[in-house]
């Protein structure tokens, strides 16, 4: 199966990224000369509709797969979207030019909340990706959500009610104020920061759902330093960070997505099949390597991982044999498009493995197996096949 997103697509979509500002900022002189500013109020709320349609979508797949897995990841990852999504959307109704809410619409306002929106995201998102993901026992869900209402009512109510005495962030005509700057630049350093440990997630364990996330902090990373030079909140500068966030929401909005869905939907069809006396499993390729997408099983007590901790991690390294890789018979199969079956010395286990190449739900190639243990069943075959391993002797394909 080809990975949805690559190391390549990744260093494309980055690369391109850069290109546009560049371009951008050096025709900005011929950009402005065919730009309309009186149109942008209309523009911003429609890009802004769609992060907070995205925030709204990652707020309730969150909540809704909580109730399956429990994830710490998901209900902190719920708690951030319900927060950003509701003080951009007070943004956007504040955005200088909308109706009156609750006060005049006015730069000071609108700028105060998407500050607020950026620096509680940013340092949301990087406890996110630290954050190991854990089981809880108890439901949490009422208290986030109404926690996150009270964070967000008190946000809202401090900067509308205290608007006039909050320092300038933007002085349209001249640009953004130092304290603005400042505030952005602590932004973009938690998103590099964000973006550097999401890579090195990627190099330890070369889930594509990482990739998803640093190209979010990559897009988000550049809006901040967009929204640090920009002269007036209606002209192209403020556009073009406004498309960069909506790419880094829906990078986010992936990457989420293909982080627990395996996880959510395998884990249900492992529990059907728990009783299995062997060990079943389906792989999808992530690069170079076949990693698991479900396993189940009784076997899967006596493997050195448990259910949850399984997904995404290669075949070899769940049924490690010193003899010869798993991981290459899948390859075989993929590329033959054949069944195979052979016998393999794993975890001091004989175990006869079958393994045949097939098209998931999704028209993706995958490879689903199964493992018996053969120990008991043949002893001696089992010690003939250790003194093979010891020998160097081939693994024998039984076909």
């Amino acid at each position: 199966m080809k990975s949805r997103m690559t190391e390549t697509k990744f260093l494309l979509y980055t690369v391109s990224a850069i290109f546009l500002l560049m371009i951008v900022r050096i025709f900005l002189t011929e950009i402005n000369n065919i730009y309309n500013p009186d149109n942008y109020v209309a523009i911003h709320s429609f890009l802004e509709i769609i992060c907070i349609a995205i925030s709204v979508t990652i707020f309730l797949y969150g909540i809704k797969k909580y109730s399956t897995t429990r994830s710490t990841r998901l209900l902190l990852l719920a708690f951030t979207f319900l927060i950003v999504g509701i003080i951009d959307l007070f943004h956007t109704l504040s955005f200088k030019g909308m109706p009156f809410f609750i006060t005049a619409s006015s730069v000071q306002k609108a700028t105060w909340f998407w500050v607020s929106a950026r620096v509680i995201q940013s340092l949301l998102m990087l406890t996110l990706i630290l954050l190991p993901d854990r089981k809880l026992k108890r439901d949490y869900r009422l208290v986030t959500f109404a926690f996150g209402i009270i964070l967000t009512g008190i946000v809202g109510y401090s900067i509308i009610s205290f608007e006039k005495s909050l320092p300038m962030l933007v002085i349209e005509g001249k640009g953004t104020t130092l304290l603005k700057n400042g505030i952005e630049y602590g932004v973009s350093f938690i998103l590099f920061i964000s973006l550097v440990v999401a890579l090195y997630q990627y190099y330890l364990d070369r889930k594509e759902d990482k990739l998803f996330f640093a190209l979010a902090f990559v897009f988000l990373l550049l809006t901040e330093l967009i929204f640090t030079i920009y002269q007036s909140v209606f002209d192209v500068d403020n556009f073009l960070g406004h498309i960069f966030k909506v790419f880094g929401f829906y990078f986010i909005l992936k990457g989420f997505y293909f982080s627990e869905y395996y996880n959510v939907q395998d884990l249900k069809e492992q529990n059907s099949m728990s009783e299995y006396p062997g060990l079943f499993f389906r792989l999808r390729k992530v690069g170079k390597q076949f990693v698991c997408t479900n396993i189940g099983g009784e076997l899967v007590k006596e493997i050195s991982y448990s259910q949850e901790e399984v997904i995404g991690v290669s075949i070899s390294k769940i049924l490690p044999a010193p003899e010869a890789s798993i991981n290459k018979y899948c390859r075989f199969s993929m590329e033959l498009q054949e069944s195979f079956t052979f016998e393999m010395v794993c975890q001091d286990r004989l175990m006869l493995i079958s393994i045949k190449p097939d098209v998931d739900e999704f028209g993706q190639d995958v490879i689903l197996g199964t493992a018996m243990d053969m120990s008991e069943v043949f002893p001696r075959r089992f010690n003939s096949k250790q003194n093979m391993q010891e020998n160097n002797t081939n693994v024998k394909i039984v076909m």
